[in-house]
């Protein structure tokens, strides 16, 4: 434990030095200059810290026999040079506030507008596909009030770093952690009508089984559980990097969720929808899929005994997640 904690610490430490590094070499230089410059070294960087070998690892953890030797090694080549770009696009964002509006075209909004009209706010459901961090910052270029959740490390520099840059990117950041404000923070935010983007695609902690890449996992039920909770419509959406190289965020319509009257059986199965979902997505452009770049190994693609569900009422389970407003997993 001691000696992750350390690596940790290094690894954050070392990110901070190499952010710092080239914000004040875009300051310098102009943006074409800086891309030509900055690409060599970052792929450097991500050859260290993102290596080949943990990509194909993990692709094999999830996606089996479904890829050739060669077809991993050529989408960790991609995973690789997609993280790289998607690096540079936050760090330019960051010199010219203007920038990502003139990148990033927009398919869908009238869904997104659409569901607003409710009021009660809208849940964006998007995944660790592409560019997601710049996903909130198109958004709320548009003029909307985006709150994305996340999960921040526990260290003050890079804590600093967050809330000092973080208004280059038109979006507030809700800590995933502690869960109880966390829960408060987004339900107040869906009541004032505004947009709260969750990833759905968390693979190591979650209480739903369902079934990802032919393998049994337990699925995050946060977002399905706060759409019932809120009545917020769940609209996913995604930001990838087109086959023109040009970045595009997609906005689907939103995801009708079935009713039971059973909570514990709707939340369960509309999971299972999502995910199903989102699977497709990552089947589509699995080499923009950055949780390729965790470790990952088949501990968390395993074989899960179906649970038996809860019988109880709507109202019963209502009324249990009011009084505990951590209940939802995030």
């Amino acid at each position: 434990m001691a000696r992750k904690k350390w690596y940790r610490k290094i690894l954050y430490r070392l990110s901070v030095a190499v952010f710092y590094f080239f914000y004040g070499l875009r300051c310098l230089i102009s943006p074409a200059v800086f891309c030509w410059v900055s690409r060599p070294f970052l792929r450097l960087f991500i050859l260290f810290v993102i290596p080949k070998k943990r990509i194909v690892r993990n692709l094999t953890a999830a996606f089996g026999k479904c890829y050739s030797d060669a077809s991993k090694d050529g989408l960790a080549r991609g995973v690789q040079d997609h993280f790289r770009e998607n690096l540079l696009d936050c760090l330019l964002q960051l010199a010219n506030p203007e920038y990502v509006r003139r990148s990033i075209s927009v398919s869908g909004i009238e869904h997104l507008e659409s569901a607003l009209k409710n009021g009660q706010g809208a849940i964006a459901l998007g995944a660790h596909i592409g560019n997601f961090v710049l996903l909130g910052t198109r958004i709320g270029l548009e003029g909307h009030a985006v709150h994305t959740l996340f999960r921040i490390p526990r260290d003050r520099t890079v804590e600093k770093i967050i809330k000092r840059f973080l208004p280059h990117y038109h979006q507030s950041v809700i800590p995933s952690l502690t869960k109880r404000i966390a829960v408060k923070t987004i339900l107040d935010a869906l009541r004032r009508n505004e947009i709260v983007h969750i990833l759905g695609d968390n693979l190591k902690n979650g209480r739903i089984n369902v079934l990802l890449f032919g393998h049994r996992v337990l699925s995050s039920r946060g977002p399905v559980s706060l759409a019932l909770r809120s009545g917020a419509p769940l609209v996913p959406m995604y930001l990838i990097r087109n086959y023109h190289g040009r970045m595009q965020l997609v906005i689907e319509p939103p995801i009708e969720l079935t009713l039971t009257g059973d909570l514990a059986t709707d939340i369960a199965q509309n999971t299972r929808r999502v995910i199903s979902h989102l699977e497709a997505l990552i089947r589509r452009y699995p080499d923009q899929w950055s949780w390729l770049t965790v470790r990952l190994n088949k501990g968390n693609f395993v074989h899960l005994e179906e649970p038996t569900p809860r019988q109880s009422s709507y109202k019963n389970t209502m009324l249990a997640n009011e009084r505990t407003q951590g209940a939802i997993d995030l």
